[in-house]
């Protein structure tokens, strides 16, 4: 019997892997953090998605983007329900990882465009006329939606 080879096929006496750092642990934290996306390559954010948002992630979203769950499972196109099962370090479908890219990158692009979160937020909010008097927040449920919200930020931005 070879107890060297029994160990190197069990994995016994080896260290226990450090936890892998998502992409996004240091991209969906803070306003700052959101701020800053706009200067990201769209690779990264891609690698982001596609590695996944946690729960807790979506949580601190939720907080910086001042909206309830209701708005939030709108614009994800999932359930109430299945966004409040999801617990901490959860990783979200890879669907749902893409559109809180997709609209993190949207509120990174209007922070970066009023300079003043509050300012962005009644506009977003607001009913636009640029938009036929739609509120932009309820275009964000569309990849269709995003990049229109995202030309008339870029037209705002162009103007100031």
């Amino acid at each position: 019997m070879n107890l060297k080879s029994d160990k190197a096929k069990t994995g016994a006496g080896k260290k226990p892997a450090a936890p892998r750092k998502s992409l996004t642990d240091d991209m969906l934290v803070s306003y700052e953090s959101i701020v800053k996306m706009q200067e990201m390559l769209y690779s990264k954010k891609i690698e982001a998605a596609r590695a996944g948002v946690t729960k807790e992630q979506l949580t601190r979203l939720k907080e910086i983007f001042e909206l309830d769950y209701d708005t939030l499972s709108t614009l994800l196109i999932v359930t109430n329900r299945s966004l409040h099962l999801k617990k901490g370090k959860d990783i979200l479908s890879r669907n749902v990882s893409d559109r809180i890219i997709a609209i993190a990158d949207v509120f990174s692009l209007g922070y970066n465009v009023f300079r003043e979160r509050e300012l962005f937020h009644n506009w977003l909010k607001s009913p636009s006329d640029d938009l036929d008097g739609v509120v932009p927040i309820a275009l964000l449920d569309t990849f269709t939606g995003i990049e229109e919200v995202k030309k008339r930020l870029q037209r705002i931005d162009a103007f100031n």
